[in-house]
């Protein structure tokens, strides 16, 4: 049994779409409920929440409320049923380590860049006292795929849609910025490994990208495929971020295909 939260966003969706007759999804907006049943072999996927990086310390009480709070009463419901189960949390790359200006893996401290960034260390560290085995994924720009409701995420894909049409993207980066990319199905192929792996350790935490490119690399590949109408500003500081991932690679033995060209 697979329970799933966040169907309706970019990983959830896609998914759900795949293995829908193994998954069953939970929604909640304010409550979280109690719906997990006792099974032999579970996993929860937690993908679901609800702030951005845009939110401000204005709003720290209901951020906290909705994405921590929640997210461990999820948990605690979860374990109460099923103690030896899995639960994978999809935590951020980009917020916990971008601006290191070095490559990054495992072992290098997170610094969060935002209140959206500490919200997800939070409950990371929620997950190392849990019972149940715990699996975090702190995973780079995920692209390659719409949002329900043709929605776009990222600036790949926002990039993407946006070509041989009338529509400006606004660019508010230096051009050299660098950062990691992972495709949607190589990412869930991941998904799906890490589900299925027995791992010895009770909480394991890994980067995931894929192919490391600056702004301006992201705009030259998207580009050969048609036009693009842009507003770019490159007010904002330089950042830097690649990711190493060998440790997942090898654990999971796990091999991406794909890369933007």
């Amino acid at each position: 049994m697979i329970y799933l939260t966040g169907a309706n966003g970019l990983v959830g969706s896609r998914f759900l779409n795949l293995y829908k007759d193994q998954v069953t999804t939970i929604s909640y907006r304010d409550e979280v409920p109690d719906v997990f049943g006792s099974h032999e072999n579970s996993c929860l996927i937690h993908l679901a929440w609800s702030s951005t990086t845009r939110n401000t310390y204005d709003e720290f009480e209901k951020v906290i409320k909705n994405d921590v709070t929640n997210s461990k009463i999820l948990f605690d419901y979860y374990v109460n049923k099923n103690p030896n189960g899995k639960i994978i949390f999809i935590s951020s790359a980009g917020d916990l380590h971008l601006g290191h200006g070095r490559t990054v893996w495992e072992e290098h401290e997170p610094s969060p860049h935002s209140l959206y960034g500490e919200c997800k260390l939070h409950v990371e560290n929620i997950l190392k006292e849990l019972s149940c085995k715990t699996v975090v994924l702190r995973t780079s720009n995920i692209w390659g795929a719409k949002v329900s409701g043709n929605r776009v995420n990222g600036l790949v894909d926002k990039l993407l849609s946006s070509l041989d049409t009338d529509r400006v993207i606004e660019i508010f980066a230096d051009l050299k910025t660098k950062v990691d990319l992972i495709h949607i199905d190589d990412f869930i192929n991941l998904l799906i490994k890490v589900i299925n792996k027995d791992l010895e350790k009770q909480h394991e935490l890994f980067l995931v990208g894929r192919q490391n490119l600056s702004i301006c690399d992201i705009i030259d590949a998207i580009s050969k495929r048609g036009s693009l109408n842009l507003r770019i500003n490159q007010k904002a500081k330089k950042t830097y971020l690649h990711i190493e991932n060998s440790k997942v690679r090898k654990t999971f033995d796990w091999d991406p295909k794909y890369i933007l060209k």
